[in-house]
């Protein structure tokens, strides 16, 4: 009985095994030649994102095993936009991925997302490192802080969330789960935003650029302050347009919604 329980489990852990192997394979047939396994070394050479950092955005979005892979199946075979769930830099930098279609069939993507939400990304993988990581995340707070000095038409900044951004990303999540009747008003609510700020933004720049130029030749201090007091209005405006904005879409979204929305 024993001898006869120790067969059985080889002969399972042979299966699984040979079964990774096959997924793996099939991976290197149809996907590798964009994707690669490991760390790219060349980032001239790179044609797509690396299969570690696409499977832990993949992850990010659908933790459970059977979302990961539904979504993968889906997204292979008939890509866009609306659905991609990688960083918009990447989109820019590499384009949408083609559809699969022709390439592997419906079953193949199956085993081959099964595949890889079992092995990716790998578990001591930090994107960039523990020191790179810090360091990119303090450029990149840096580049944020710098950004917002020089562009932000609002007066307050970092604090905020930018909820219409937030909403626009997850638009088709299937865990956030937008009904039409919120996108519609989502939508109008996110039409009136931008429609404002765009307004708002350019006389506040230029408001901005005015007074640092005065400032700097040694203008006259009276009419500097009157632009001051002008872009501190057009701010205003714009801060009460964003403050909408944020009230008007928690008004649509479940409390349930909002929580996935703005814990990411």
């Amino acid at each position: 009985m024993k001898f006869t329980h120790i067969v059985l489990t080889t002969s399972i852990l042979f299966s699984f095994s040979q079964a990774s192997q096959d997924a793996q394979k099939l991976f290197d047939t149809k996907c590798l030649a964009c994707h690669t396994k490991t760390r790219p070394t060349d980032m001239n050479s790179v044609v797509a994102p690396a299969v570690m950092g696409v499977m832990r955005h993949i992850k990010m979005s659908y933790p459970k095993k059977e979302d990961a892979v539904a979504f993968i199946s889906d997204y292979v075979l008939d890509p866009q936009a609306k659905k991609a769930i990688c960083m918009p830099q990447k989109i820019k930098r590499f384009g949408l991925m083609p559809s699969q279609k022709g390439n592997v069939t419906k079953e193949e993507v199956k085993i081959i997302a099964s595949w890889l939400y079992d092995n990716y990304p790998p578990k001591n993988f930090r994107g960039m490192g523990q020191r790179g990581m810090k360091m990119g995340q303090n450029n990149m707070k840096q580049m944020k802080q710098n950004k917002q000095k020089k562009k932000s038409p609002f007066l307050i900044n970092g604090s905020l969330p930018h909820m219409t951004k937030l909403v626009k990303m997850k638009w088709d999540d299937k865990v956030l789960s937008l009904t039409k009747e919120q996108k519609t008003e989502l939508l109008k609510v996110r039409k009136h935003t931008i429609s404002a700020i765009r307004s708002i933004k350019p006389k506040a720049m230029k408001l901005e650029q005015k007074i640092v130029t005065l400032t700097k030749n040694g203008g006259d201090t009276k009419k500097i302050f009157k632009l001051i007091d002008k872009l501190s209005e057009l701010k205003a405006q714009a801060t009460k347009v964003h403050v909408d904005c944020i009230i008007n879409t928690k008004k649509i979204l479940t409390p349930s919604q909002l929580f996935y929305l703005q814990r990411r």
